[in-house]
């Protein structure tokens, strides 16, 4: 099998592909039931949803239009039904130790608590309304597949439970609005939006050998010329007649379809993992023939000497370049000639992102100057959910058309399929958490947990480049006088550079900084406040933002502050948010429309934009900087596009503007 760009821009999971025909995608038609008194479980909705039900089409919440209900209702419970045939279900060939192998449900999010049957039997749940998860059902088609009465004509009936309290301030929502009418209804203002509830990402079969490969972490290192990876097997079902016989992970690295390296690595079964280092750096000036066609671009210099795409034996990755190593692993068993028991298609970007004595961003060794745009990631008929397949292409490409390399994905964990189409199309991407709103102990362990699962699952994409955990000191309000609060911050910050030590980490995005590997301050004044807000380092770190110091000062008693000693670049990651309408805006009903600021033209929004991102990068302070936003979403119009991703300016004068701006070294 040989994984293809087109195989994994339809897959559920782009960085982690088994074959295609091992996954059943279960989006489309569901049946529906909100169960507003929440007696779906003393009335045994599992087995059967009541007569009152509607039909929904699934990944997309019951509030969108896009769901075929557009019902607003806020329902503290939902209900969901779907009966998938047995024949229907994937089937493995690899599978080492029964005929059919082991089923596993996927979901790609479910906002926010997730109780998951089949047949009637739970088989599972999940806490975290952003983060994926897997269920094994395996003994449920066995059942049906039992030798004493088998029935292949059977069918197994999927029901999921979603609980999504929307005034829980302590649950992690993002911008998810909790205000409502006296009906009941959803009512986004201000900055915040129409809530999401349930399934809200593609959920899908697969079947996996017995024993199978669970996760692959990789991990690039540009100066050593190597990657490492770490992989997780699932030795839960082997078969003990079997147990005793050692594992080996096979790893083949190719870019362009030339081999680069291979290694083959024991499995310890004690810790169910392998761990394996390959060095992918060619000898020789050039990349191979197949790789290099590849690297050349009309009209820029040959990758030899364009450094940033091939430099000292390595195809490096940016958002000039995004060259991808294919990485193939093979899980075999000893004896039987090396048995392949399970087989994983990958990828990697060779890519370093650093902070250099100076205090400046860097991209593989060389400085580099962010020019981001802020994502809410929402759309006008589906919500939080990408509309169509290429949605989030066509958010990257007009993107990248403005002048723009990359995106703070902004209060939303993204599908897994964002996230591929950025590394394979060269974008920037900042992963930030969906915060919540008040502080508890409960809140903690919520945030905490759901925020390692993001990590983890996304540590493998070039294109994340930075962590952000907390924004605006949402869940945190008190930073000024709790160190109880501080103390969470700074843990975040330490937790997420203990999952990964090679990105920087922004603890708490655009003021009251605890501990942080870049300053970062949002800041929505005119052009001429700008500019002397950030004319020195001293002037950046010590402006009082809406009342927040950017820094926060020790407290009494406690060791000093040591962020105002340290080279830490300073970036602006949210500015501007220049309103300007259009005919073709769509505004949800009872939003007032709004921008921080208002254009009377695209001349005039084109005149403040220039004037904006000039005044910020005048002083050399500056490093990096966030615009808001993409798009206009719901009241806010302030988007460089409509909330229907349709350019409200010339995306050549915007682009003109952010290519003029030289910022000093």
């Amino acid at each position: 099998m040989t994984t293809t760009a087109n195989v994994r821009r339809r897959h559920p999971r782009p960085q982690f592909v088994r074959d295609a025909d091992l996954a059943l995608i279960l989006d489309g038609e569901w049946t529906f039931a909100g169960d507003p008194f929440n007696v779906g479980l003393l009335q045994s909705y599992e087995r059967k949803l009541p007569d009152a039900h509607w039909k929904i089409r699934v990944p997309f919440s019951h509030q969108t239009k896009a769901s075929g209900l557009s019902d607003t209702q806020q329902y503290n419970v939902v209900w969901y039904s779907r009966s998938v045939p047995l024949r229907s279900l994937p089937r493995s060939d690899r599978s080492n130790h029964s005929e059919r192998g082991r089923y596993l449900l996927h979901f790609g999010a479910v906002d926010y608590e997730a109780s998951v049957w089949v047949n009637g039997q739970l088989v599972g749940s999940h806490v975290g309304g952003h983060t994926s998860f897997s269920l094994d059902f395996t003994e449920q088609v066995n059942e049906l597949l039992s030798p004493a009465k088998p029935n292949l004509e059977g069918s197994l009936l999927i029901a999921v439970r979603a609980q999504d309290a929307p005034r829980d301030m302590s649950q992690p929502r993002g911008k998810q609005y909790w205000k409502q009418t006296a009906n009941g209804d959803s009512l986004p203002e201000s900055i915040f939006y129409t809530p999401t509830t349930g399934i809200w990402q593609t959920v899908w079969i697969e079947c996996v050998p017995t024993t199978y490969m669970s996760r692959a972490t990789i991990a690039p290192d540009v100066d050593a010329g190597t990657v490492q990876v770490d992989v997780d097997i699932n030795f839960e079902y082997l078969d003990p007649l079997v147990s005793r016989k050692p594992f080996f992970v096979e790893c083949v690295v190719k870019l362009a379809e030339h081999e680069e390296c291979s290694t083959r690595a024991p499995v310890s079964q004690e810790t169910s993992s392998c761990s394996m280092t390959l060095s992918v750096r060619q000898s020789g000036r050039h990349p191979a023939a197949t790789a290099r066609a590849r690297m050349v671009t009309p009209g820029v210099l040959p990758p030899e000497v364009n450094r940033d795409a091939w430099d000292n034996g390595l195809a490096l990755w940016s958002p000039e370049h995004p060259q991808l190593y294919d990485l193939t692993l093979k899980l075999t068993m000893a004896g039987e000639a090396d048995k392949v028991c399970d087989r994983v298609d990958s990828y990697f970007g060779m890519r370093k992102v650093s902070i250099d004595s100076q205090g400046r961003f860097c991209l593989n060794n060389r400085v580099y100057f962010q020019k981001l745009l802020l994502d809410q990631g929402y759309w006008p008929e589906s919500g939080m959910t990408a509309p169509t397949p290429d949605a989030f292409e066509v958010d990257i490409m007009q993107a990248k058309a403005m002048g723009f390399n990359g995106v703070r994905k902004h209060q939303k964990v993204e599908a897994s399929r964002f996230l591929y189409d950025a590394d394979r199309l060269g974008f920037l991407v900042w992963g930030e958490m969906a915060n919540a709103y008040e502080f508890s102990s409960r809140y903690v362990e919520r945030f905490t947990r759901e925020w390692m699962e993001a990590v983890r699952r996304d540590v493998s994409h070039p294109s994340i480049v930075a962590w952000v955990p907390i924004n605006e000191s949402w869940g945190v309000p008190a930073l000024n006088t709790s160190a109880h609060q501080r103390s969470h911050l700074a843990a975040l910050y330490h937790l997420t550079k203990s999952l990964d030590p090679t990105r920087p980490v922004v603890d708490n995005d655009g003021w009251q900084h605890v501990y942080t590997d870049m300053i970062t301050v949002h800041d929505y004044r005119d052009a001429e406040t700008l500019e002397r807000a950030f004319a020195t380092r001293d002037a950046a770190t010590a402006e009082r933002v809406v009342g927040y110091p950017v820094v926060l000062p020790p407290l009494s008693g406690q060791q000093a502050a040591t962020l105002m000693t340290q080279k830490l670049p300073i970036l602006c990651t949210e500015f501007g948010g220049l309103g300007l309408r259009v005919d073709n805006v769509s505004k949800t009903e009872g939003g007032v429309a709004w921008g921080y600021a208002n254009a009377s033209s695209q001349d005039d929004f084109l005149r403040q934009f220039e004037q904006q991102v000039r005044a910020l990068v005048k002083h050399g302070v500056v490093q990096g900087f966030c615009y808001t936003q993409l798009a206009d979403v719901e009241q806010e119009v302030n988007g460089l596009l409509t909330a229907d991703r349709k350019f409200k300016l010339d995306p050549n004068k915007v682009k003109a503007i952010l290519d003029s701006v030289r910022p000093l070294p």
